[in-house]
């Protein structure tokens, strides 16, 4: 992992993915469970809020649409 993208979780700031989660978990000799406990959809950026189940049905019928 680039040392800038580990700075940057470490401040709060970056949004890593699940691999890096559980990789830094490994490292650290930790259940990664431990680095999520307590987020929840109001940690989310609000650009990346969570869907609604009929926002997420609307969105995948638009897809199937388009293929």
């Amino acid at each position: 992992m680039n040392v800038s993208n580990y700075g940057k979780i470490e401040r709060g700031i970056g949004n890593p993915v699940l691999v890096t989660i559980v990789r830094l978990a490994v490292v650290l000799g930790i259940d990664p469970a431990v680095l999520v406990a307590g987020l929840g959809a109001e940690h989310l950026p609000a650009d990346q809020r969570p869907f609604t189940v009929a926002e997420f049905v609307s969105e995948r019928a638009k897809r199937q649409r388009q293929h």
